[in-house]
């Protein structure tokens, strides 16, 4: 018995929410839409972008993004901060701990009430660095 529309898509969805919690990298659509081609070869972009986006929309997944740079997306976690690479896009978790307490400065100072705080660094990721023709650094 063929497979249902609902329930292809079901399968898509699920094939792009696993293929996003598995990754480290903070995938763009397309990268998901490459990944799931190995797994899924009918699978189209407009599919992926879809589900996505519905993901997102249920809150399953969080979209970053990062200037005029396609969006990057991950699976809700413990809260964390961000790195980019300003050349490539590369989006990185920090490994700084959350700053809770930054939180608490703000919600006494503004009288808000918080429920989270976003911080990302910007930069020049190691491999960026790396390439020919690369000057060095600026001083300030």
């Amino acid at each position: 018995m063929p497979a249902t529309r609902a329930t292809r898509s079901s399968l898509q969805r699920r094939l792009v929410r696993q293929i996003i919690e598995s990754s480290r990298d903070h995938p763009t659509a397309l990268a998901v839409f490459e990944r799931a081609r190995e797994k899924m070869p009918s699978i189209s972009l407009g599919t992926v972008y879809r589900n996505v986006q519905l993901l997102v929309d249920q809150g399953l997944l969080l979209e970053r993004k990062i200037g005029k740079k396609p969006a990057r997306y991950e699976t809700r976690r413990q809260r964390h901060y961000h790195i980019c690479c300003l050349e490539c896009g590369a989006l990185e978790d920090l490994a700084v701990p959350y700053q809770e307490a930054l939180d608490r400065r703000v919600e006494r100072l503004m009288r808000y009430r918080l429920e989270e705080h976003r911080m990302e660094f910007y930069g020049v990721c190691p491999r960026c660095q790396a390439k020919p023709g690369r000057g060095p650094r600026p001083t300030a």
